[in-house]
């Protein structure tokens, strides 16, 4: 038993992982703030005012800050 538990854990930390490693990073124009592609703050961008960022290096270079919520 302690094995499938250690096999399901590794599975978990595998997807978490890979999940953060390919995440999209989504900045908002007007509040100059960008988010997890996830993050329940990123769904209510308005289309407009959306820019995608392949990094987060390349979302703090173009002087957005970090969502206090998801902290990506």
């Amino acid at each position: 038993m302690k094995k499938f538990f250690a096999v399901i854990f590794a599975g978990i930390i595998l997807l978490t992982t890979a999940n953060v490693l390919s995440a999209n990073y989504v900045g908002n124009s007007n509040s100059k703030k960008f988010h997890y592609s996830d993050c329940a703050s990123a769904a209510k961008i308005k289309p407009a005012n959306k820019i995608i960022f392949s990094s987060r290096d390349e979302a703090v270079a173009s002087g957005y800050v970090q969502c206090k919520i998801c902290q990506p």
